[in-house]
């Protein structure tokens, strides 16, 4: 009797933990972010935060929302409650289009993590120069990207040959993008392409990398 109890009352946490989603917008009132809600609560992250995840990448996936919670711990009310302001022209931009870095690393090299780390840093560097040279056509989307809390993913990539064709890719869209090709001093051959870093809206980058999991 107890149990049944006991799970009823897990049902019903559930059900009023999803229900605020509807107040977020249509997009948040789905079965998928219902779903999405309740695997990144289940991962140990707090109702709020996933919340914000999801409101933020617009309920994409689980990997992006779970990552921007990741990206914005820092954040001293991440655990609070989503404030919903009136929207006004800008706003509604921010919030339906926001910016985001993705970084692709090339898998088949094997490399370890800290030289994973160390090429993912180099694409970080020098795609972020690269903004900051051109301010006068991209000033605008890194300051967005930054007030936002600066959206960064790392993707797993196939190998060169994919990396080299997201590039193409991101030229077409006319994206900004940084490809590091490596100095050879350790674990690779010199010249490796090793990470691709993109820059943009996210609904353009992820025409690009929406396909790809997290590393």
């Amino acid at each position: 009797m107890s149990l049944a109890s006991g799970s009823t009352d897990d049902t019903r946490t559930k059900a009023s933990g999803t229900d605020k989603l509807r107040e977020y917008g249509e997009f948040m009132d789905s079965p998928e972010a219902r779903l999405f809600l309740c695997q990144m609560t289940e991962m140990g992250l707090s109702e709020n935060a996933s919340v914000k995840g999801l409101y933020y990448t617009h309920c994409r996936s689980v990997d992006e929302a779970t990552s921007w919670v990741f990206d914005n711990m820092h954040l001293p009310d991440i655990n609070e409650p989503l404030q919903m302001y009136p929207e006004t022209e800008d706003s509604e931009a921010g919030f339906s289009d926001p910016y985001k870095m993705a970084f692709v690393v090339n898998s088949e090299l094997n490399m370890g993590v800290g030289k994973v780390a160390a090429q993912v840093g180099h694409a970080a560097v020098g795609l972020y120069r690269a903004l900051l040279q051109d301010q006068d056509d991209l000033g605008h989307m890194l300051m967005s990207w930054e007030d936002s809390g600066g959206m960064k993913v790392v993707l797993k990539g196939e190998n060169t040959a994919h990396l080299l064709d997201m590039e193409t890719q991101a030229k077409r869209l006319q994206l900004p993008f940084y490809l590091v090709q490596d100095a050879g001093r350790t674990q690779i051959a010199s010249g490796s392409v090793t990470v691709l870093g993109i820059f943009g809206a996210t609904e353009e980058v992820n025409k690009i990398t929406g396909k790809l999991r997290l590393l």
